[in-house]
């Protein structure tokens, strides 16, 4: 299956707002459940964890790291592909990023879009932290979430064709309401398995969604998930062998048109 062009046209030249919380995965989050995690791009599939190289007592207070930052998706090509997971996958474009965090300084890499079905892609990017980000400025134990030098990011969200989300989900409602009222067992399971299908492609039940004027043909989740790359002596080790599984809070992600 080939990524429909307008998904990813509909992307170039938006502006996102985002506040991404960084910190240890919580199962008590449903935000941080929703959606493919990163670490499904490493090989056998990939558990999401802490990142392990960052300490046992990373985090350990339960604190979270609050990091706002702009970012804005171009058309223009990387003149060297990206040989990351799981950018290399994707027709990698120029990412703009402008860090809104007092003393942290963000450099956008590049961002792509991978196709997970006929009707939903994942819209990854990455961003570089030179210098880290530190913590201890918001009252939370001394390195307790900081990022040392060097980090990358990898931040997702997922998206959708709004026109066939307009179509399915009233289907799948209907369904539900279908298989509710069914007593036989043999059509029951038969619904089951048309349902279970069908809402694989679909938003979760309580997944907030945006559908953004300035984007018109593409839906996105509010939330998505955000993995920490390790950088030892410049050679990019596999972001996301040990990495956790973190949400952007829900309503950040507000894409809007761009000025020139």
């Amino acid at each position: 299956m080939l990524l429909p062009p307008f998904l990813c046209l509909s992307l170039v030249d938006t502006a996102w707002q985002l506040s991404l919380s960084i910190g240890r995965p919580s199962s008590a989050d449903p935000a941080a459940l929703l959606g493919p995690p990163l670490a499904m791009f490493t090989p056998g599939g990939g558990r999401p964890q802490p990142p392990a190289w960052l300490g046992r007592e990373w985090a350990g207070s339960g604190s979270r790291l609050s990091f706002p930052l702009t970012i804005e998706f171009f058309d223009e090509p990387l003149r060297q592909p990206m040989s990351d997971e799981p950018l290399r996958r994707t027709q990698a474009r120029r990412l703009f990023t402008r860090s809104e965090r007092l003393g942290t300084k963000a450099s956008g890499v590049a961002w792509g879009m991978l196709q997970l079905s006929s009707i939903e892609a994942l819209v990854v990017w990455c961003i570089d932290l030179p210098d880290g980000v530190c913590s201890s400025a918001e009252g939370a134990t001394a390195n307790d979430a900081d990022l040392p030098a060097g980090t990358r990011l990898y931040c997702s969200t997922q998206a959708w064709r709004s026109d066939e989300l307009q179509r399915l989900m009233p289907l799948a409602e209907r369904l539900r309401r279908e298989r509710a009222g069914e007593s036989d067992r043999g059509k029951r399971s038969a619904i089951d398995s048309r349902l279970a299908k069908l809402e694989r492609a679909l938003p979760k039940p309580g997944q907030a969604t945006l559908e953004a004027p300035a984007l018109g043909a593409v839906t996105l989740s509010a939330a998505g998930q955000l993995s920490v790359q390790r950088a030892v002596s410049g050679k990019i080790f596999n972001p996301f062998e040990n990495a956790g599984r973190q949400p952007l809070p829900s309503g950040t992600a507000l894409p809007e048109s761009s000025r020139s």
